[in-house]
């Protein structure tokens, strides 16, 4: 198992300049906000960042993504900031990467490579310490030829240091996909038991409500809170890889299970929406979704647009849902405008703070009400997992 420390301390050594581009951000303010995400998943890790760029691309250069006048501000940049690692927001593809990488002398990543970084690191249980392996090879085998080996093998991020020699750059392409094979076969192997604690479930007659929702908004503390559960609940991007249920009981008597899921993150790497596809399911079984929102963020609403888009690529957007605007003490006047459209367009809506407000009554009230107005099917849920 990666030891953690070590890895903290080896990242402490890492400076990071970032860079956005026009093609994930029109603007200098949204391109603030990507920049923004993207400094907190560094500092999720342990990097420090350096300082950053926006750069408009008019052109696309086949070579090196970015055109040459902006390549050279982003070596003088790097230089001046004292910088030993360069992270892009949007992914870029292996033959950039390693061109970038020849031309700055320095290692280049992208966004992805930072959100499987912080996966390994949080992984605990062996599904997801599985899970998030596979996702990495998946993104390394391309790679395999880069410069200098992928983040988390970096020798203290010392600009100028040649390739690792580590184990990711021995693997060759057969033996990565050897280990892919087999790790699939043992993911698959974990998925069927999974599947029989959901038949278990089913067959109980209960109904399972998923709470899912952008990372760091507040899912974990609203199963901890009304379940005396004791889930892993922190103000960090994705404390929670595996999913946990637990039964509560409505305020009617009645009894239902709350499933906390993995938080979504935009450009979430398909390869780990491949790899914890089995987690996700959680929401595509569930017959109703708690969906819960971080109201003080300046970027709601793009944060919604991620949720959605995750929701719909799982198949299970059309659900019953409930939509928590969680942290309503922490809104400002600047983004009580985006909370009051957000409601007025989404009519099972609730504004709250998990923390603060003293009772969750009201909210279990309209759960309740979500998933007992539209009826438990187990042999509709049956055949649905069986599809």
């Amino acid at each position: 198992m990666v030891d953690i420390s070590k890895q903290q301390d080896i990242f402490s050594r890492i400076r990071a300049m970032l860079v956005v581009t026009s093609d994930q951000a029109s603007s200098k303010m949204q391109a603030q906000r990507c920049r923004d995400e993207l400094e907190a998943l560094c500092s999720t890790v342990g990097i420090q960042v350096g300082g950053w760029l926006y750069f408009p691309i008019r052109e696309f250069n086949s070579a090196t993504y970015l055109g040459k006048g902006q390549v050279e501000k982003l070596a003088f940049m790097a230089q001046e900031s004292e910088s030993n690692l360069v992270v892009f927001n949007n992914g870029i593809s292996p033959r950039i990467q390693r061109n970038l990488e020849q031309v700055l002398d320095l290692c280049v990543v992208d966004r992805q490579e930072i959100i499987l970084q912080i996966f390994a690191n949080r992984a605990t249980t062996r599904e997801a310490r599985l899970q998030v392996e596979l996702a990495q090879l998946q993104y390394s085998l391309p790679r395999l030829k880069r410069k200098w080996a992928n983040l988390s093998q970096q020798r203290g991020g010392v600009k100028g240091a040649k390739g690792s020699g580590e184990k990711q750059l021995e693997l060759d392409k057969r033996q990565a996909q050897e280990r892919i094979t087999r790790l699939k076969k043992e993911i698959k192997e974990i998925s069927k038991q999974r599947d029989v604690q959901r038949r278990n479930r089913l067959q109980k007659n209960m109904p399972n409500v998923a709470i899912v929702g952008y990372t760091n908004s507040g899912k974990s503390t609203f199963l901890n809170r009304i379940a005396d559960s004791n889930v892993l609940s922190k103000d960090m991007l994705f404390a929670t890889l595996d999913p946990t249920t637990r039964r509560v009981r409505l305020p009617n008597g009645e009894n239902i299970l709350l499933t906390d899921t993995v938080g979504f993150v935009s450009d979430l790497p398909h390869e780990l929406v491949d790899a914890f596809r089995s987690t996700l399911e959680e929401a595509v079984l569930a017959n109703a979704l708690l969906i819960i929102l971080d109201a003080s963020r300046e970027d709601l609403m793009q944060c919604w647009e991620t949720t959605t888009q995750v929701l719909k690529s799982l198949g299970a957007l059309e659900k019953p849902r409930l939509v928590l605007l969680n942290k309503m003490d922490l809104v400002t006047e600047e983004n009580l405008f985006a909370v009051n459209a957000f409601v007025s367009t989404e009519p099972n809506c609730m504004e709250v703070s998990i923390l603060e407000d003293k009772s969750m009554k009201t909210v279990l009230e309209r759960i309740g009400a979500l998933v007992f107005d539209n009826p438990f099917d187990i042999a509709d849920a049956t055949q649905e997992e069986n599809t």
